[in-house]
């Protein structure tokens, strides 16, 4: 109240002030234009809320799988540099050690993202970066499907039943993607396991030599088993999933005011869909897999060990112990090389697809209504 009587006062002088007139119009130009920049967004959440009732749960359902193959095409050729780097442990005296027996191509010390993509080409051939897409697509169409439409169904179901100046309101996409992400991990957990072997050294013999190893590993440890790091892969993705969508909204809805965002049936309103999208999910993508990488790499020597499974704070501490804070953050930037495109053509596919079965549906209301008319 304070402030809007100060603002009155500065307004009411600089009207009065005969050689003020310069100032104040300045000050309206820069009043109308918050003004127009709040509308804008506004307008913008409203058109996502219109957006949502015109897309169907299957019609998000094949937005979201057509992301996830475009993705798992792209990245996979980084994720199985990630997992090579991080399944190196470096023992007490200095030296690399690797939790698989293997061939002698497969235990090539890599020395980073760079040097990795050039000795699995060199040494296993260029078809050997793709080794585990296979899983990775049996893995991340269901996950996908789960984790964004059960995301877009809590947070909208927790929008609907709740005020808007409420916290869960607010930061409704912090806990939905939380839950969202827990139940995708959990479903997902034994083929990830099986992705993450293929992917490591232990790959490089063959798809047999894998499932020789997991099949072992059962009749060993039991069926919980299949389960090895989904406690650490809770760690990684459920605060990575908080992070990410709670990011991505605020960034989202800063951009869309900027960019005076309509959802619109032109091609230019679909091209400044994907751009926002992109931006929010790459920037987004990038912040939370720094933040979680430490339990990215506890996870993947996990789940390529047979060993038995640690705690989580234990094996924080022994990697730091041995290895320093670099061992933690081991596979960061091929991490990072590969999160940061995958959200952002993940969020952005599955945004534009929901964009144009929306404007389809528009449409086809339109018609059928102008049919009616007539």
């Amino acid at each position: 109240m304070t402030d809007s009587i100060d603002t009155i006062t500065e307004v009411e002088s600089i009207e009065h002030d005969s050689q003020g007139k310069e100032p104040f119009r300045r000050f309206q130009r820069h009043t109308e234009g918050q003004h127009h920049n709040e509308d804008r967004r506004i307008m913008s959440e409203q058109d996502a809320q219109v957006q949502k009732r015109l897309t169907s749960s299957s019609e998000r359902i094949l937005s979201a799988c057509a992301g996830a193959l475009m993705t798992s095409l792209l990245v996979t050729p980084l994720d199985v540099v990630k997992t090579r780097l991080q399944s190196q442990e470096k023992c007490a005296t200095g030296s690399i050690h690797f939790h698989h027996r293997s061939a002698e191509i497969g235990s090539k010390q890599l020395n980073g993202t760079l040097d990795g993509l050039y000795k699995i080409m060199r040494y296993e051939g260029v078809p050997s970066l793709w080794r585990g897409l296979s899983p990775a697509l049996a893995m991340s169409i269901p996950a996908t499907i789960i984790y964004f439409v059960g995301y877009d169904a809590v947070r909208d179901t927790t929008r609907q039943q709740v005020g808007e100046d409420s916290f869960l309101y607010q930061y409704s996409p912090l806990w939905a993607g939380g839950v969202a992400r827990t139940f995708a991990a959990f479903f997902i957990s034994p083929i990830e396991l099986f992705r993450t072997r293929m992917q490591s050294v232990e790959g490089v013999k063959g798809f047999r030599s894998v499932f020789n190893g997991v099949q072992a590993m059962v009749q060993q440890h039991g069926p919980r088993s299949l389960w090895r790091g989904l406690v650490p892969t809770m760690w990684r993705d459920v605060p990575f999933s908080a992070l990410y969508w709670m990011s991505y909204e605020k960034s989202r809805s800063i951009l869309s005011a900027n960019a005076a965002l309509h959802q619109g049936a032109s091609p230019e309103d679909a091209w400044r869909e994907f751009k926002l999208s992109f931006a929010s999910g790459a920037i987004s993508g990038m912040v939370a897999a720094i933040l979680t990488t430490p339990f990215d790499v506890v996870k993947t020597r996990l789940q390529v060990s047979s060993r038995e499974e640690r705690r989580m704070l234990f094996s924080i501490k022994e990697i730091y112990h041995l290895e320093g804070i670099r061992g933690l953050f081991r596979g960061c930037i091929p991490r990072l090389a590969k999160i940061a495109p995958s959200c952002a053509i993940m969020i952005s596919s599955y945004e534009v697809g929901k964009t144009f079965f929306a404007r389809k549906r528009a449409e086809e209301l339109q018609n059928t209504l102008t049919i009616q008319q007539t």
